[in-house]
């Protein structure tokens, strides 16, 4: 016998269940170094910066940082309407990929009473080959440093049981804090205590940690800004994406993880004593009649089960299972061996 039907009972199928993984490449939970190219200065360097584990710039891309204004300040190409330079084409887009239709401006209002719309961003996004699906709310942690000022910084999931919907699904706060310990300031009482609003926002679905500058750029006399201040000119490119960039580096610790959900169905093969004693291998048997090798096969077959295959019912093979060991196979053992396919 080669082929066998399942029966009722014998498949379960499109049983989902959801998965955390680290983020980074090679199954790497934390970064702790981080470079990037010269190449790009003179190409999409104007843009975004892509961030290596490696001092290599063929390596994978972790993630990239950018920074977005909505008249292009801190790059060429003039102010006025009409014109597009390097930050007004990425806040546009930003703004376009996050925010409701109606929605121009990004909201720091951390949830509170009052809203802080801010004319700039800066954008962490990470490799789509990262997060896959969705990164896992809860588990990232960023420290940003520059000079004396510093900060670490995750995502308040932890504490939103009804997170804002967004055009981009969830939305979450990006708030001071660690994955350890929790949160350290609410985004309402940080907004609040600045006067210049929340940390950011956090879009898991998109990957993309959105962060507000006269909040992490603007230091107090007991914490110093942890992002040099970004500049204003519009005659040339002041790389603000640069200084998000050089303190991530400075800060030496991003952690992050990502979220999938995994659909899993299982066969079970029964083989029983009576079945799947012979084989075609022509170990087996040899000639045109089929004459068994081995004498011994004819009173005592055996065989050694190495492979599963699952067919359509047009006997076209769609799946390979392969056992950890050959199993032998006789009339008087039976086997279950169960089957997991994972999409």
């Amino acid at each position: 016998m080669s082929f066998k039907d399942f029966q009722l009972g014998d498949k379960i199928e499109n049983q989902v269940s959801t998965i955390s993984q680290p983020m980074w490449s090679s199954n790497t939970g934390t970064l702790t170094t981080f470079f990037t190219g010269s190449v790009q200065e003179s190409n999409t360097g104007k843009y975004y910066y892509d961030i290596h584990a490696a001092d290599d710039q063929t390596a994978e891309v972790q993630f990239s940082v950018t920074y977005g204004h909505i008249v292009g300040s801190g790059s060429e190409g003039g102010t006025v309407s009409g014109e597009t330079n390097p930050t007004k084409a990425v806040y546009s887009q930003l703004r376009q990929v996050l925010l409701a239709a109606e929605t121009t401006r990004f909201n720091f209002g951390g949830g509170g009473s009052t809203d802080y719309y801010s004319n700039d961003v800066f954008a962490i996004v990470a490799n789509r080959a990262r997060y896959r699906e969705k990164m896992d709310p809860g588990n990232w942690e960023l420290k940003l440093s520059y000079n004396n000022g510093w900060v670490t910084l995750i995502d308040d999931s932890g504490a939103s049981s009804n997170p804002t919907i967004a055009e981009s699904k969830r939305e979450f706060n990006v708030v001071s804090g660690s994955i350890a310990n929790g949160i350290y300031q609410t985004a309402s009482a940080k907004a609040a205590a600045t006067n210049s609003g929340s940390y950011g926002l956090f879009y898991p679905e998109m990957g993309m940690v959105i962060l507000n500058p006269n909040s992490i750029a603007s230091g107090s006399a007991a914490v110093g800004a942890a992002v040099q201040p970004a500049g204003t000119s519009t005659a040339t490119n002041d790389y603000n994406h640069r200084k998000l960039y050089n303190s991530i580096k400075a800060g030496s610790y991003f952690a992050a993880r990502r979220e999938e959900r995994k659909r899993s169905s299982y066969y079970f093969c029964r083989v029983p004593n009576f079945e799947f004693n012979h084989s075609q291998n022509p170990s087996f048997s040899t000639g045109s009649n089929a004459e068994l090798v081995h004498n011994s096969f004819i009173l005592e077959p055996s065989t050694y089960i190495t492979t599963v295959g699952l067919y359509n019912s047009n006997n076209e093979l769609l799946a390979v299972a392969k056992m950890s060991k050959p199993f032998k196979k006789d009339p008087n053992t039976e086997a279950l061996i169960k089957v997991k396919l994972d999409y």
